[in-house]
């Protein structure tokens, strides 16, 4: 009984499908209609958009290319020059900050003071013969009595420039890993560029460990040279307390006094210790020259460019033209007659 009922049934879908497809012609019939007759309107006018397209991806638009530089994340706990400050902090109850280097990282990377090194360091490129940076190379044509009044103007051009168009930074949210991509004219120009800029982020990087390692020496150098005078005058008391008092063990007051005198030199003497450490540890920072950005892969001549995509472009643009002029020409006459009303209005 099902089998004979679904047999039944089955005749009267393709023909609600078919009506639906009359009903849907019949609708768009008029539309279609008014579209043929001004069909040759618009060969002529997707046409003439159609060769304007070509010749600007042909003929203008300049192809670019991409280079990438990946940076890994800090593995494991790297000793800082306030580790062992930290580590007194977390004992007293005191967590410092952690930061994620690869954020820090990313906002550094669009900074004017990392990218000041970049625009103005010299490249190699096909376009001029001798070695010229990023703004020579952008505006080979400047005139020279304009510099000095322009040049920041002209410096910030080409900032503006970098980051909007030429770098991008992201950063994986599960890895962390940071990928930074420059797109320019030239291949090789692409590559280099990148590469100064992660070189620029670790120069920066290292200026300031070297500038803060000085601060921190001072400061530490400072503080052993008053917590060396506590020290002194606090285990003086205890070697005092001590030559006074001899016979303690039947007196729990001098005990527990000669404890509070030991548990202070003890402390004292920790702190004083770990500073000292802190210390060396500064002056290694103070002239370590070692890289700080963990560097993946550096980045290579691309040799493909990476755009323009002239054949889908072109597709796009074309079926948007094609698209937005058959709109056009099928409510030309109502739009017309609608501002007419607006204007006797």
């Amino acid at each position: 009984m099902a089998d004979q009922e679904t047999k039944k049934e089955d005749p009267a879908q393709p023909q609600k499908l078919e009506d639906w497809f009359k009903n849907l012609v019949d609708k768009l019939r008029p539309y279609i209609k008014q579209l043929w007759e001004v069909r040759k309107k618009l060969m002529i006018f997707n046409g003439a958009v159609a060769v304007l397209v070509l010749l600007y991806l042909y003929l203008i638009a300049r192809p670019y290319f991409e280079s990438t530089v990946t940076i890994l994340p800090e593995f494991g706990s790297k000793s800082t020059t306030l580790a062992g400050l930290s580590q007194l902090a977390t004992l007293v109850g005191v967590r410092p900050a952690e930061g994620a280097p690869a954020e820090i990282y990313q906002n550094l990377i669009l900074s004017e003071i990392v990218l000041e090194d970049v625009i103005y360091s010299k490249y190699k490129t096909k376009k001029l013969k001798d070695l010229v940076n990023l703004i020579e190379y952008f505006s080979p044509e400047k005139d020279d009595s304009l510099l000095g009044k322009n040049e920041r103007q002209i410096f910030l051009g080409v900032y503006r420039n970098l980051t909007g168009n030429a770098i991008r930074t992201n950063v994986d949210r599960l890895t962390k890993i940071l990928t930074i991509t420059v797109t320019m004219p030239e291949s090789q120009l692409s590559a280099d560029v990148a590469n100064k800029v992660t070189e620029s982020l670790d120069k920066y990087i290292r200026t300031k460990r070297k500038s803060f390692a000085s601060e921190q020496k001072f400061y530490i150098e400072k503080r052993i040279e008053e917590l060396s005078d506590s020290l002194t005058m606090a285990e003086n008391k205890l070697k005092n307390f001590s030559e006074q008092n001899r016979m303690i063990q039947q007196s729990p007051q001098l005990l527990l006094e000669r404890g509070r005198l030991m548990r202070n030199v003890e402390i004292l003497n920790a702190v004083y210790i770990e500073l000292n450490k802190q210390l060396e540890v500064t002056k290694i920072d103070e002239i370590r020259e070692t890289p700080v950005v963990n560097v993946k892969e550096w980045a290579k001549d691309p040799i493909y460019k990476a755009g323009p995509a002239r054949v889908s472009n072109f597709i796009k643009i074309l079926f948007l033209s094609i698209l937005l002029s058959s709109v056009y020409f099928l409510f030309k006459d109502s739009f017309i007659k609608y501002l007419k009303m607006l204007a006797g209005k």
